[in-house]
């Protein structure tokens, strides 16, 4: 019975919650293309799979061609043409929960690309003529990422650092900076986006529990970046680096801070030049603000265990599954294991330095949002609860809590301390859990 429940954990992470139950088809789709009202019947038939073949960044909302639409078809999953040589297709179109049975309707760039290689598959396949421009030329809506303008292509970036006019931009001072942990930036050295700085996350958060620093020391390091709170700042590097400066840069109060979606390996793939010069930004005297101006960002111990108690509230764990099951710690600096108990899985990746089941299959990319709502939908997660992100100290935690920004989520927040914190504090420490559980997500917590 035990390993029945782990496969069927694991294999809710792998298609992202998007098993469907099979239907009798009361329609056949033609070979070849299909019209604008197959499309329209399609939406509601579960056995039949719309899939966007554009890029991820087209799909969340940007305008990449200029020609007025954002977002994707409803109901449409994505899927790039450019992202099929990115790992194993099968297990891509298994965890978009496309299975054999289904019929596939593409649209988008390349789609006759990606339809002669589902076919070769066996899948049976047909394509949208005119794809969104003939949708929007009906004036039918669209959906998308409901804050797509804080998860940036690169192509956006190019062009805002050449001096061009672009989209989602309201003129104010840009700053550009590659985030990992190293204090002698050899990652910066190899290579990076050029005009970029570097940022050792050694100098925001310190251990021995790795939480973030003083307000006082957060705000002298903004200044010595040259941030000051109307900056707009642009983050990439490891995302899960990357999302921790950038949620204590949001915590201080910086009104505006951005991920580029795809990286550094969005930009190469992209032809852009990279640099290998060293730079440092110039400091300025005041940040501008007092911090910090968004304290509910970031919690602490006696925060997350009200969490606990609080029926709107919900404390998250984005660890692996074995590190939620108390296998490993995940850490060689971390002792015990197990999980906080009456926290909630929110799934992570393989291990604690990888974050698969957030991520695009090549991992440079946020996964479609619309398949980590379906996985928090199959993991009881309510995003109208107040969600706490934890994991072992930070990283993973707040690469979520920038996509769940990203989602719209407004009552969300990163528990500084995490695991390391909870499982090391004499108030707390004996309140976890390990083995698995009776039902997945419906522990309670009893202070």
């Amino acid at each position: 019975m035990k390993k029945l429940f782990v496969i069927l954990a694991l294999t809710i992470g792998l298609i992202g919650c998007g098993s469907k139950v099979e239907k009798p088809k009361d329609q056949v789709l033609k070979e070849g293309s299909v019209s604008i009202k197959e499309v329209q019947k399609a939406e509601k038939d579960e056995n039949i799979v719309l899939m966007d073949t554009r890029s991820y960044d087209e799909y969340n909302g940007w305008d990449l061609d200029g020609n007025g639409i954002h977002g994707h078809i409803p109901g449409a999953v994505s899927y790039p043409v450019t992202a099929m040589e990115d790992g194993d297709m099968d297990k891509a179109l298994e965890r978009k929960g496309v299975s054999l049975e289904d019929e596939i309707i593409v649209y988008g760039e390349n789609s006759q690309v990606m339809a002669d290689k589902l076919i070769e598959k066996g899948y049976k396949v047909s394509i949208f003529d005119g794809g969104v421009e003939t949708w929007a030329g009906k004036s039918l809506s669209f959906e998308k990422l409901k804050k797509y303008e804080t998860i940036v292509p690169v192509s956006w970036v190019k062009g805002l650092l050449d001096g061009k006019e672009v989209s989602n931009y309201d003129g104010r001072p840009v700053k550009v900076f590659n985030v990992g942990w190293s204090e002698e930036a050899k990652p910066h050295k190899k290579g990076h986006i050029p005009g970029s700085y570097w940022v050792h996350t050694g100098w925001v958060e310190e251990g021995p529990l790795w939480n973030r620093v003083s307000d006082e020391k957060i705000k002298a390091e903004m200044e010595r970046q040259g941030i000051t709170t109307d900056t707009l700042v642009l983050i990439y590097g490891d995302p899960m680096a990357a999302a921790r400066f950038g949620n204590i840069a949001k915590y201080a109060g910086v009104e505006d801070v951005r991920m580029i979606n795809g990286g550094l390996k969005g930009w190469k793939a992209a032809g852009y030049e990279i640099e290998t010069e060293m730079k440092n930004p110039e400091s300025v005297v005041e940040f501008g603000v007092t911090v910090p101006q968004n304290p509910e960002i970031i919690i602490d111990l006696p925060e997350a265990i009200e969490l606990l108690k609080a029926e709107d509230g919900d404390l998250i764990s984005i660890r692996s599954w074995r590190e939620y099951l108390g296998k490993i710690s995940g850490y060689d600096y971390i002792k015990p294991r197990g999980r906080i108990k009456g926290a909630k899985w929110g799934m992570a990746g393989s291990d604690s330095w990888h974050l698969e089941d957030y991520r695009s299959v090549d991992q440079a990319y946020m996964r479609p949002y619309t398949e980590i709502q379906k996985m928090w939908e199959g993991l009881k997660i309510d995003p109208e609860n107040h969600l706490a992100f934890y994991c072992g100290t930070g990283w993973r935690a707040s690469e979520v809590w920038f996509y769940a920004q990203a989602m719209g989520l407004e009552r969300i927040s990163v528990y500084d301390g995490g695991w390391k914190e909870w499982s090391e504090t004499k108030e707390t420490k004996k309140k976890f859990l390990k083995g698995e559980p009776k039902v997945l997500n419906e522990e309670s917590f009893v202070y």
